[in-house]
């Protein structure tokens, strides 16, 4: 658990956010068995085995993600730790259970159903609609409950970052996205490794500022990815789309590792394009 020396905590607090954190694991690990029910049928088969490791394996790096940030669950105006986690933390953490449970389909044939002939091969991207839908609500629900938190926001970041990686994964896999696409999964770890080896060797960091269209772009490749992973669309269809959706993020992410390392201000193209509009000659 990370503390903030900023923050003000009683041990009172810490334990009580302690027991939450272990209602966390019964939570995730409900979910996991329901997920383990659907897809295998409650039989211990090969595949039974494959899908339990992989979707543990990311169940406990979420886990570990919430323990980790525990001494941040305060808003970051007040300073003054919180001993539950409120309903928006709660639905993240649900968000980040459905990412597990959808690594499990991961190295596996798409699934289907022996008596529901097709239905099961919907749950790989219903499951990640849904999370996309509680990604969509939960900050939502912190504003409207007046519980924003500084862990909120770090579990949002990396569980966005954790769905955009391994449900493209899946998607690969089945054949629905070209494997260039993986890209959209692996820029996000790329970027903060490099922010951390800029640290490490003393180099200049600097701020990239809040960008509205970087929330619209991501929201953007959770619908694809959701829909590439149902079986209504097949490519080449979904990889001309793949494409297409793309480039923004990586451009995105371009833009913000110049501004990173000082090649390129924040809000510089904006104040250029706003510049051109009003002289257009």
């Amino acid at each position: 658990m990370t503390i903030d020396n900023n923050a003000r905590i009683s041990n009172g607090t810490l334990c009580r956010l302690r027991a939450q954190w272990w209602a966390a694991v019964g939570l995730c690990l409900l979910i996991l068995f329901v997920g383990f029910l659907v897809f295998n049928k409650g039989r211990f088969r090969p595949p039974a085995f494959q899908w339990i490791l992989q979707s543990t394996v990311i169940m406990i790096y979420v886990l570990g993600l919430l323990r980790y940030g525990l001494g941040w669950n305060y808003h970051p105006d007040q300073k003054v730790l919180r001993s539950t986690l409120g309903y928006g933390t709660w639905l993240t953490i649900i968000r980040g259970a459905l990412i597990a449970v959808l690594a499990g389909y991961l190295f596996q044939p798409w699934p289907e159903s022996k008596f529901f002939s097709g239905r099961l091969s919907w749950a790989p991207g219903l499951l990640y609609i849904t999370a996309s839908i509680l990604d969509y609500t939960d900050g939502r629900v912190a504003r409207t409950c007046q519980h924003e938190t500084r862990l909120g926001a770090f579990l949002d970041i990396n569980f966005d970052a954790l769905g955009l990686l391994i449900a493209p994964l899946v998607a690969v896999w089945y054949g629905q996205l070209p494997v260039a696409y993986l890209s959209v999964g692996l820029i996000y770890y790329i970027f903060i490794t490099g922010i951390r080896l800029r640290k490490k060797f003393s180099m200049a960091i600097f701020e990239t500022g809040p960008w509205r269209g970087a929330r619209i772009i991501a929201g953007v490749q959770m619908g694809f990815v959701g829909i590439a992973l149902l079986p209504v669309i097949k490519p080449p269809v979904t990889t001309l789309a793949a494409y297409v959706v793309m480039i923004p993020l990586l451009a995105g992410f371009v833009r913000d590792w110049m501004i990173v390392c000082g090649y390129w201000k924040a809000g510089s193209f904006i104040r250029f394009f706003r510049l051109r509009c009003s002289n257009p000659d």
